[in-house]
């Protein structure tokens, strides 16, 4: 299974690649008046204001730095959710996006302790332990609710 790796203070996690749209550089983002801490801002995406959350504010409590490699993961939280008649999107900004990395479903476990909810399994890449997560869980469905209504009014 194929996956997008990226790390928040110093861990490695990924995200399923099939849920991911495009992979674009930090570009500048619109400040939100009244946005939850982790929403980083809002991004032009293909003409349609994008709500972008970062990563490593709802992982680790801390905003992303601008780093060459701090990207934004136009990923699809919630599959087959519509927006205006268009896949319902959302932008997640993270640190050090390294690359795709192609993981055996058989190889990743449990995390064998309790861990987050959005912790779907962890997997060893190249020596180092990584964290899938699942998307649709890391954000509070309420929350999650009204970013993609807030699209769909837009």
């Amino acid at each position: 299974m194929l996956f997008i790796a990226f790390k928040a203070a110093g861990t490695r996690f990924a995200l399923p690649a099939r849920m991911v749209e495009e992979v674009t550089p930090l570009v500048s983002l619109a400040p939100l008046a009244g946005a939850p801490g982790y929403v980083a801002g809002v991004m032009n995406h293909r003409g349609r204001p994008l709500p972008v959350a970062d990563m490593n504010v709802l992982l680790a409590g801390k905003p992303s730095r601008p780093f060459a490699s701090t990207r934004i993961v136009v990923a699809e939280p919630r599959p087959g959710a519509k927006a205006g008649g268009r896949p319902a999107l959302l932008g997640l900004m993270a640190e050090r996006v390294f690359k795709t990395v192609e993981l055996d479903e058989a190889a990743v476990s449990a995390p064998g302790a309790p861990a987050a909810p959005y912790i779907r399994g962890v997997a060893e890449h190249e020596g180092e332990l990584v964290q899938i997560l699942e998307l649709g869980a890391i954000l509070p469905a309420e929350l999650l609710e009204r970013l993609l209504a807030g699209l769909e009014a837009a």
